[in-house]
């Protein structure tokens, strides 16, 4: 088989190669005909390649594919949701330490931006307006700043994230919350 593919090398390539297949079962997950085997009687024959993965067949409603998908994804969306928030929790503990500087508060704004984007793919929507009210505190502010109204954006993630499930009531709470953390965040970057 080395022999075969070092003579068309020699050959030149003056003949037009044919343009490669694409091959994108992995991709569509559609079970693609299986190509004929090429019959090679020569002495130099490989051993034959292992037979290709069974594909599974596709969904009959593209809708339901993508909402299995999401429930297959959503019993980790609470454990991701958790390690983002621990993520916040650990690095405002680090900036109120004693050699806080920009670096421990620029880290306590990426995890509150992180937060902010995924929240709401998470299923987390107040958490996400809490986190996008964090990150235009912390956007405003000097190490040593705000540090009361930050610990409270951070304590309300951790109840907002806490009573999910819980019924009306605690999304009425949550957006009461929410809407009262934003305008004193408002005032806040106003008064410059």
């Amino acid at each position: 088989m080395l022999k075969k593919i070092l003579s068309t090398f020699q050959k030149g390539t003056s003949q037009a190669s044919p343009a490669p297949t694409l091959d994108i079962r992995r991709v569509i997950r559609a079970p693609q005909p299986e190509p004929e085997p090429e019959v090679d009687d020569s002495a130099e024959a490989e051993e034959e390649a292992p037979p290709a993965p069974e594909m599974e067949a596709p969904a009959a409603d593209p809708a339901l594919a993508a909402q299995e998908a999401v429930d297959s994804l959503a019993a980790r969306f609470e454990i991701w949701m958790r390690m983002d928030l621990d993520t916040l929790a650990d690095a405002w503990k680090a900036a109120q330490g004693a050699d806080a500087g920009p670096d421990k508060y620029r880290a306590v704004f990426t995890a509150a931006h992180n937060i902010k984007g995924a929240a709401n793919s998470y299923g987390y929507p107040s958490i996400a307006r809490l986190a996008a009210s964090l990150s235009d505190l912390l956007g405003a502010t000097a190490p040593g700043e705000n540090a009361a109204l930050i610990n409270i954006h951070i304590e309300a993630c951790r109840a907002a994230f806490n009573s999910v499930g819980e019924g009306k009531a605690a999304k009425e709470i949550a957006d009461a919350v929410c809407e009262a953390l934003e305008q004193r965040v408002a005032l806040k970057i106003a008064a410059g």
